[in-house]
């Protein structure tokens, strides 16, 4: 399952939020980090509806605001794996 970051190189929030995904993301192995550059894709950030950074998406939910913290990004990553595994049960 596809976890996208939407984020700009320079913007200090952005980096806390990368760091803690870092940390996190081990912990959840059906995740697959994508990394959008705000900065040089504009287009794609606004069609995604991303309208602040940092932003997380998965499955077309958004979490985003001035501040994203662990336990915040942790229940984002959370209800998203709970459900990515009980689609696994169903195919299985």
């Amino acid at each position: 399952m596809t976890l996208t970051l939407y984020r700009t190189a320079l913007c200090p929030r952005c980096k806390k939020t990368q760091r803690i995904l870092q940390d996190l993301l081990p912990q959840y192995p059906s995740f697959d980090l994508n990394i959008v550059e705000v900065a040089t894709q504009p287009i794609k950030s606004f069609r995604a509806g991303v309208r602040m950074i940092p932003a997380l998406q998965c499955e077309g939910e958004i979490l985003s605001g001035i501040i994203l913290d662990e336990k915040r990004i942790c229940d984002f990553l959370q209800r998203h794996h709970d459900v990515a595994g009980k689609n696994e049960e169903v195919v299985e």
